[in-house]
């Protein structure tokens, strides 16, 4: 069906649709929302991929994305990564070197980095 038509036959049946949660008859049609309004998806624990909006609406709470859900069911061991907790980008283990000792700490890997 054509977006026109769609839209056409949605306004007309808009009034007669009921909200779930008041009962109110009659629902409004506008403009969608930007994109940028939306809130960005969170991140899988296991790769720090964007977990998919269906995955989130079907399994509320999951942490893992569906790539890494299949490899953990698959019994594919993938190590944990640890993110920044100011930034969400993966740490980089970074050397720092003091006279003739070397220290390794755990840095934000964003580019420019964030104070963490």
């Amino acid at each position: 069906m054509e977006p026109e038509i769609l839209y056409e036959v949605f306004r007309a049946a808009a009034g007669q649709f009921a909200c779930p949660k008041c009962g109110h008859q009659g629902l409004g049609v506008s403009n969608a929302v930007e994109p940028a309004a939306w809130p960005e998806p969170p991140a899988c624990i296991k790769c720090g991929q964007p977990i998919s909006r269906e995955r989130l609406e079907a399994l509320p709470g999951v942490r893992v994305c569906t790539a890494c859900q299949r490899d953990i069911e698959r019994g594919v061991a993938k190590p944990d990564r640890e993110f920044c907790p100011r930034c969400g980008a993966p740490l980089e283990v970074r050397a720092i070197v003091e006279g003739r000792r070397t220290r390794y700490v755990l840095a934000c890997g964003a580019q420019p980095p964030c104070p963490f």
